[in-house]
């Protein structure tokens, strides 16, 4: 890990020296090690300092969320325990408790940090928090409402977000890209990482309608914003790859792989090797119908990066429910639409489901008595 902020800090000070206005993955994460290692040695000469130490946590899932290097949340949990040992119950650091828990997916043990903040404790952050936790506990409505409150009263950039995520999330990818156009346009911080953050999202809502290149226009915004992050490359060599494209992809993995050589890349440059070019057109299939097989480990990761980067498995089947559900009620009241049409006032076509045994029902005894929710399809 050394050796890296080793070789990120170098690679920082010489496109600094190039262009002092570029920024880049490298210096973005060069300038998070320098900012970390001084508040480090500042907490060894001060360590009673409890306002340095909670400002390091925020430091270390910074650098997490940007490097994808998880050590740093351990080194957030040591420092953040640390750093609540030698303070009091009234100056519990609750919230910084339950975003470090809620980042890891201990979403119990966040609301639980939640359940013993101070009263002088930030309200929003709070209603927020609480939000998250429910929306990644299937408590969708209650997710909602909280997240509506919160735009209609706050309105600023991270209430939009959330907002954004949970609808797409509940099949309204419309209103989403809505909601994610005003979360940007409502930030008005330096930080690249978000910018290129912001673009990466959209990109995933178009994904999701199958538009690759409003997908591919948007990931190149992204990488516009924050050259070199690892994250944007994997998605642009993902949509090439269902694109066709798929030397481009394999450029991009290759590069990604010699600059930091995660092992995730090299998963999917195998697939991509294995599949060849004559799968490419099952490949986009797959995607286009939303197969599971054209969900690609990359396409995981990025949507599982959020303001509090999150991994949970059954989350996408969480999320998938309600559209089961929603695609469900609309299959049957267009049955029961289709049979009003052909038979009539009464609704039903006479197959009335009833139980084993009871006695036939007269046809005008059925269309009279039938309820939406005995139509059976024919």
């Amino acid at each position: 890990m050394a050796a890296r902020q080793d070789a990120r800090a170098a690679a920082g000070a010489q496109q600094q020296k190039g262009s002092a206005n570029q920024i880049t993955y490298d210096r973005e994460a060069a300038m998070l090690d320098a900012a970390i290692n001084d508040a480090v040695r500042f907490i060894d000469k001060q360590p009673d300092n409890t306002l340095v130490a909670l400002e390091t946590v925020t430091l270390y899932t910074e650098r997490a969320r940007l490097t994808g290097n998880y050590d740093d949340y351990r080194n957030a949990q040591v420092l953040l325990d640390a750093a609540t040992a030698r303070g009091n119950k009234v100056s519990f650091p609750c919230l910084a408790h339950a975003k470090l828990h809620y980042a890891l997916h201990r979403l119990q043990a966040a609301s639980a940090a939640l359940d013993a903040c101070p009263v002088m404790a930030d309200p929003v952050e709070i209603a927020g928090l609480r939000g998250d936790i429910a929306f990644y506990s299937a408590r969708y409505q209650e997710a909602e409402e909280l997240y509506r409150a919160l735009v209609n009263r706050v309105g600023t950039t991270p209430q939009y977000f959330r907002l954004a995520i949970l609808r797409n999330k509940m099949g309204s990818p419309g209103e989403a890209a809505a909601l994610l156009e005003a979360a940007e346009k409502r930030y008005h911080g330096g930080s690249a990482t978000m910018k290129a953050w912001f673009k990466v999202q959209r990109g995933l809502i178009a994904w999701d309608r199958g538009q690759l290149d409003e997908a591919l226009a948007l990931y190149s915004l992204a990488s516009d914003e924050l050259p070199g992050w690892w994250l944007i490359d994997e998605q642009l060599a993902e949509v090439k790859r269902l694109k066709g494209d798929t030397a481009a992809a394999k450029a991009l993995y290759e590069g990604v792989i010699r600059r930091y050589g995660l092992p995730e890349h090299m998963d999917e440059l195998a697939r991509l090797l294995r599949e060849g070019t004559n799968r490419v057109d099952q490949a986009r299939r797959d995607h286009l119908s939303r197969a599971p097989q054209g969900v690609s480990r990359s396409e995981r990761r990025a949507r599982s990066r959020s303001f509090h980067p999150v991994r949970d498995t059954r989350r996408g089947a969480r999320a998938r429910a309600p559209k089961r559900r929603a695609a469900t009620v609309r299959r049957r009241a267009d049955c029961i639409g289709r049979r009003a049409l052909s038979r009539g006032p009464g609704g039903c076509s006479g197959r009335v489901h009833r139980p084993r045994g009871s006695k036939r029902m007269e046809h005008g005894a059925a269309a009279r008595d039938c309820r939406p929710d005995q139509c059976r399809p024919r």
